[in-house]
């Protein structure tokens, strides 16, 4: 079994692992003058996979794609294993760990370059999913250059609550968080989204209007590149979850949908909405009503975490919803 670690662009341990599957493909591709580049401008992340003893064994580099293979698209490079490890499935754990980082920077496609002359990546790259796709990059015309690419499914972070807990400024900021340590991010008010008057019976919330939106909006989110949607919503029956999962499905299948529950003491959500600028008619409906969500999200056990934003700012919730949900 190897670690695999996050490492500088400019680690030793890497460059001696590029050096080295630099000199592998010159042989395998019987081109001595072989220089593959060590500088990545669209860095997303440099991998490196050590042994049990410390050894540096294997290695992946990830960035944005500076080719036209779609908004979003994230490039695996620098997958190696050094030969004396081979056959142990270290490339498998760096992809696994490769692919982990390109969901979490909310990429909705990898590729890759890989050529005839590799049949151990060739046979890999199947095995994981991946299809071959039209050439691109510096080697797209060479008749030994094939390329692959997987799409990913759009990930959502859905963030429930009864009203007054502070979803929607928690949700801003976890989409905020995010779009600051450089992913690709939507913030969406599924309330907004869904506003209307009068509502159908039955459906009081708008809910099939809500996933009638969603689904008109995941193509046009996905062809900008964005693979992370964060959505304040409160989620009332246990099958919110897979209709918004299939609302938002694209090329990579169905989204992967998280939900996080944020918490507040009755006394503080009151305090909330008699805080903003609203009808006394709607707070005599809505004091009452966030008293009994409160309860009854409880009891529905819908989310996958809960996190509590009682006296706290909206960004301090936010970076432990984002912890709890895995992202």
């Amino acid at each position: 079994m190897i670690t695999v670690r996050r490492v500088d662009a400019d680690h030793p341990d890497a460059h001696e692992l590029w050096a080295e599957q630099q000199a592998d493909l010159a042989r395998r591709y019987d081109s001595p003058d072989l220089v593959l580049e060590t500088r990545f401008p669209t860095l997303v992340a440099s991998l490196v996979g050590y042994a049990d003893d410390g050894e540096p064994v294997a290695s992946a580099v990830l960035r944005w794609s500076p080719y036209p293979t779609g908004a979003g698209s994230i490039e695996l490079k620098r997958l190696f294993v050094r030969p004396g490890h081979r056959g142990n499935g270290h490339s498998k754990v760096m992809m696994g760990a490769a692919e982990a980082i390109a969901r979490r920077a909310g990429a909705t496609r990898i590729v890759l370059e890989t050529g005839t002359e590799q049949p151990e990546a060739l046979a890999l790259y199947g095995r994981l999913g991946y299809t071959r796709i039209p050439g691109y990059g510096e080697y797209k015309d060479e008749p030994d250059s094939i390329c692959y690419g997987i799409d990913l499914p759009v990930r959502v972070l859905v963030l429930t609550g009864a009203m007054g807990a502070g979803k929607t400024s928690v949700a801003e900021s976890a989409h905020s968080a995010l779009a600051l340590r450089g992913a690709r991010t939507v913030f969406l008010d599924a309330d907004v989204l869904c506003e209307a008057y009068p509502s159908p019976p039955g459906d009081m919330v708008n809910q099939a209007l809500l996933l009638e939106c969603l689904t008109a909006l995941a193509p046009v989110h996905r062809r900008h590149g964005f693979g992370l949607l964060v959505m304040p919503r409160i989620l009332e029956d246990a099958a919110d979850r897979d209709a918004i999962a299939h609302a938002l499905a694209g090329p990579g299948g169905p989204a992967e949908v998280t939900v996080v529950r944020v918490t507040a003491p009755l006394e503080e959500r009151v305090a909330r909405l008699r805080r903003r600028e609203t009808s006394e008619r709607w707070l005599d409906w809505a004091v009452p009503r966030t008293a009994e969500q409160a309860d009854e999200l409880e009891a529905l056990g819908i989310d996958d975490a809960a996190v509590d934003n009682s006296g706290r700012t909206p960004e301090e919730s936010a970076a432990d919803v984002l912890d709890a949900a895995g992202w």
